[in-house]
C-alpha cells in the first residue's frame, strides 16, 4: 500500500476564529485585528485541531496546547 504524504503532499490548515470572550475582545481592542484565535489542522476536514488557549474553559488563567475539533474544543 503506498501513502500520498511525502514530504511535497502534506499540507497545514490554520483556521481563524473570533471566539466573541472577554479575553478575545481585549486582543481586538489591542490590535485591532478581526480575529483573535488560531487553530492548526493537518487534515482538510479538520476532524483533528490544536491551538494555544485554555486547558480549563472557565479559567482564562490556565493555558496550554489544546485539541479542539470543529463539533468540540472551538467556539
Amino acid at each position: 500500500m503506498e501513502s500520498n504524504t511525502s514530504p511535497s503532499n502534506r499540507k497545514i490548515y490554520f483556521l481563524l476564529s473570533n471566539t466573541y470572550t472577554l479575553l478575545t475582545r481585549a486582543i481586538g481592542a489591542y490590535t485591532r485585528a478581526p480575529y483573535g484565535h488560531v487553530s492548526i489542522a493537518f487534515d482538510e476536514d479538520l476532524d483533528e485541531m490544536f491551538s494555544f488557549g485554555r486547558r480549563r474553559p472557565r479559567n482564562p488563567f490556565i493555558g496550554g496546547f489544546v485539541r479542539e475539533g470543529v463539533d468540540h474544543g472551538t467556539f
